[in-house]
């Protein structure tokens, strides 16, 4: 389901983890429920690119599927999510993007349907986003924030042989995103670490040199996590909002972050965000080269310094 952006006045900088805000509930497109009891299984449908098999042995990604392949406006049809990976639990929602042409699609822009949320008794909610062949093929070539999503999709329908190609594109370029973030996030570390080794020298000027330097390499990696590339610094204070609602942090925070990285980069401020990043890394499978002393550094306290 869409989550809703985190609520909160407190734009403090203080070490304390920032809750995810719950589901919302958003407008609906369109509510179909399905008039007849889900059928039987398809005699031969798609087996995901990660080689699960759920695809073939379940009645709700079967059924759409058929629909998909008799809909003479559907070029094809991607299975999004937890269910694509193949680490979904019985409740999990079922996530589609069924690829339009061009035509089909305006019109169902203009009819406010390009979201379609379906319900049925003893079946999770089933949700599809129809999306029209060109503005994938663009978003292949430019970058998108959701091609990490349709990276680890599994083809479900493909009439044309283009949804295919399409999947490997945004794998191929996801795949240099995250090796630029890696390599971004590794500096970061390095930054880090040699700042509170500089405090541990009283070396004041490069422990802020440091800390700043890795306050930029953080901003380059956060953005690369979203697809995007870091804008320019005289447009930080208005772009980085743009990360507080897919990475979880609390409105105005990484703004605050920064400052501090900048100006007041004590130990123990250092340390929390460290630990906040790190946690952000591992959700998205993000790792980094830096392992000298490391978890030293992550619980020393100020004193020790």
């Amino acid at each position: 389901m869409l989550k809703s952006p985190v609520s909160s006045n407190d734009r403090s900088t203080e070490p304390r983890e920032v809750e995810r805000a719950a589901d919302a509930a958003e407008p609906v497109d369109e509510v179909l429920g399905f008039l007849e009891p889900i059928n039987g299984l398809a005699d031969a449908a798609a087996v995901g690119h990660n080689g699960t098999s759920e695809a073939a042995t379940d009645a709700v990604i079967s059924q759409l599927t058929q629909e998909v392949v008799s809909d003479p406006e559907a070029i094809g049809l991607l299975l999004l999510g937890s269910r694509a990976l193949g680490t979904a639990s019985a409740d999990s929602n079922y996530d589609f993007a069924c690829v339009l042409g061009q035509d089909a699609y305006e019109r169902r822009t203009q009819r406010r349907t390009a979201v379609e949320r379906r319900f049925h008794a003893g079946s999770p909610p089933v949700e599809i986003t129809y999306e029209s062949i060109g503005r994938l093929e663009r978003a292949a070539r430019v970058g998108s924030t959701r091609g990490a999503a349709i990276a680890i999709a599994s083809v479900l329908v493909d009439k044309t042989g283009e949804i295919q190609a399409l999947r490997d594109a945004f794998a191929g370029a996801e795949a240099q995103v995250r090796d630029s973030v890696a390599h971004e996030y590794d500096r970061y570390i390095h930054g880090f670490a040699h700042s509170l080794k500089a405090v541990s020298r009283g070396d004041d000027l490069g422990a802020r040199a440091h800390a700043a330097q890795s306050g930029l390499h953080l901003v380059r990696a956060l953005f690369g996590l979203e697809g995007k590339h870091a804008p320019y610094l005289d447009q930080l204070s208005m772009r980085l909002k743009e990360l507080d609602e897919p990475q979880g942090w609390r409105p105005g925070f990484l703004q605050g972050a920064l400052h501090r990285l900048f100006y007041a980069p004590d130990p123990p401020f250092q340390q929390m965000l460290e630990r906040r990043v790190s946690k952000l890394m591992e959700s998205r499978a993000i790792q980094h080269g830096w392992r000298h002393d490391l978890e030293r550094l992550r619980v020393i306290s100020y004193d020790d310094l």
